[in-house]
């Protein structure tokens, strides 16, 4: 389906991934708040959370900084 040749699912996929840029962002800061790092760790982590659009939200989730291993 395109009209004036704009395709709406490329469209869609892309307001998606601009959507949850922010949502994702704020969750990984607020997140971010509540580790035990340095003063120094947090930082790089807020920059590469702020100025990597998803990407950087989504290592912050994977990566789990600070967190304490129980094995």
């Amino acid at each position: 389906m395109e009209l004036l040749g704009t395709n709406f699912g490329i469209l869609i996929i892309n307001l998606l991934l601009v959507g949850s840029w922010p949502l994702f962002s704020i969750i990984a800061l607020l997140g971010l708040r509540r580790r035990s790092l340095t003063g120094t760790n947090q930082a790089l982590w807020a920059i590469l959370v702020v100025a990597v659009p998803v990407l950087g939200a989504l290592a912050f989730f994977i990566v789990k900084p600070g967190e304490n291993d129980q094995t």
